[in-house]
């Protein structure tokens, strides 16, 4: 464990803690109330930096790169993290308010549910480009880091399915700007793209990672 290790974890907690639906204890009944309706919100953005997070850990365990452009790419990702907390925090209580019935966050404009969509997509592109530009840094040193064949086609995985999410988020501000204001925030059901996205990245890659298997293999048959 490096201290990039170390500083990344503490700033990955420190914005789980920005999502701690309050610091004090309820004096009340209605206070306590109030604290349970943001669990689902709370859950939600938990595992999204929970998510992340292991993405994070994935990377530096599988590389354990240290250089100058790694800590540039890892400072700048854990700023995004901590800039977009609190509109995390927002769109899923607004979202949660709103499959609930029991009202949302005032917009005085129409324009402002658009503004908040492309925030929010803008945010996840950026998070994705970056882990893609982290894996786009490791192949960059693949000789120096002795990758063997099956390492290197999992490296290239990587940059490809952050990439096509980043693309994802991207789409959708796109679709946030082209959609009329009170229809921009169906934008956010392109999200739902993730799932089949990673689904075929997996079944491609995982094909071509099974082929390699087997002609290493061969030779010792």
């Amino acid at each position: 464990m490096s201290r990039i290790d170390a500083f990344s974890d503490v700033v990955f907690g420190f914005a789980l803690t920005l999502l701690i639906v309050s610091l004090e204890v309820p004096r009340d009944f209605s206070d306590l109330h109030e604290a349970v309706r943001g669990f689902i919100p709370f859950a939600i953005c938990f595992a999204m930096l929970l998510i992340l997070w292991h993405a994070h850990y994935v990377f530096f365990r599988r590389y354990a790169l240290h250089d100058q452009f790694t800590i540039l790419l890892n400072s700048v990702l854990l700023f995004v993290v901590l800039f977009y907390v609190y509109p995390l925090k927002f769109l899923f209580s607004l979202l949660v308010s709103q499959i609930s019935r029991r009202g949302s966050p005032h917009f005085a404009t129409s324009g402002q549910v658009t503004e908040l969509m492309v925030l929010y997509a803008l945010g996840f592109a950026a998070v994705y480009f970056l882990l893609a530009a982290l894996y786009w840094n490791a192949w960059r040193h693949r000789d120096s880091l002795a990758l063997n064949g099956l390492e290197r086609l999992l490296t290239v995985s990587s940059i490809v399915d952050a990439l096509g999410l980043a693309a994802i988020g991207l789409i959708a501000c796109l679709a946030s700007l082209i959609l009329p204001s009170p229809w921009s925030g169906f934008s956010g059901y392109l999200y739902f793209l993730i799932p089949p996205w990673k689904t075929l990245n997996g079944m491609y890659f995982g094909r071509k990672a099974r082929t390699l298997r087997k002609l290493v293999a061969a030779p010792n048959l």
